[in-house]
């Protein structure tokens, strides 16, 4: 009599093969939009603070409000003021996902896919966490704090060039300066992807200019939580300081009209005491 005994190996390499795959593919296109919605929210409501402060300098409404407003103060409502606008559509689109991820995504989706949690363990998103709340909202509180953060700073110096120009054409030579880093940030973006945890992915995304893009990108490969924190307070701590060196440059820019001032003016006007 022999006793033959019977081993079975099961081979699941190319199943997490597939799962991994599937969790790189969610967390690039969660990152490239993210990166995109912060790319479009600079340009556009920095862009917007810039051509309303050129708009009441041409209608001579600052001189009048400055008699009884200081010019820090009116530069710093301007910018609040737009920045409202920009987080109440933020928070209407926060809303809307949560709502199409909460209740439409699990009735259109496969119930081997909701159910699905490998990715999730693995530091990475699979398509079951697009209708997990949990992870929509810390998506969406980081697009908030990196969308305010980055307005900040960026539309502090919008403000500025916009008080040294009588008209938008002239300010588009001012404004390159403003509107490199961004355009860096998005082709950085790209690379950055590719390689999530890498020392250039890290710096990028601690640079005040190019952070809000760039760390948006690397949230969703749940990179550590420090990480996120420094980038944050390095540039709400870069957007204290910006609104000094602007408001400088807002004090003499609201008062000048007939020339466009070049950058070495703008230099000056910085250093000029009160």
């Amino acid at each position: 009599k022999t006793t033959v005994t019977l081993q079975t190996f099961r081979n699941d390499k190319s199943q997490e093969e597939d799962t991994q795959a599937q969790s790189s593919a969610v967390a690039t296109g969660v990152g490239y939009v993210l990166g995109f919605i912060l790319y479009m929210f600079l340009l556009i409501y920095g862009s917007m603070v810039m051509q309303s402060v050129i708009e009441e300098k041409n209608n001579r409404v600052l001189e009048v409000m400055v008699s009884s407003v200081r010019p820090f103060d009116l530069m710093m409502g301007k910018i609040l003021g737009v920045a409202s606008v920009a987080i109440v559509q933020v928070l209407l689109w926060g809303v809307l996902i949560a709502g199409v991820g909460a209740l439409v995504m699990p009735h259109l989706m496969p119930e081997d896919v909701m159910a699905s949690a490998q990715a999730m363990q693995q530091g990475m998103p699979d398509a079951a966490s697009m209708t997990d709340l949990g992870y929509i909202v810390k998506i969406f509180v980081s697009l908030l704090l990196f969308v305010f953060g980055g307005y900040l700073l960026y539309s502090a110096m919008f403000a500025a060039v916009g008080s040294a120009v009588d008209n938008v054409q002239d300010a588009s030579q001012l404004q390159m300066p403003i509107t490199l880093p961004i355009i860096l940030a998005l082709l950085m973006m790209f690379v950055v992807i590719k390689d999530p945890n890498s020392q250039l992915a890290f710096w990028f995304s601690i640079i005040p200019f190019t952070s809000p893009i760039v760390m948006m990108a690397r949230i969703p490969y749940d990179i550590p939580l420090w990480e996120v924190a420094l980038s944050l307070v390095v540039l709400y701590a870069s957007f204290v300081g910006m609104v000094w060196f602007a408001a400088k440059i807002y004090r003499v820019g609201i008062f000048m009209y007939g020339k466009k001032p070049s950058l070495k003016e703008l230099f000056k006007w910085i250093r000029y005491k009160y």
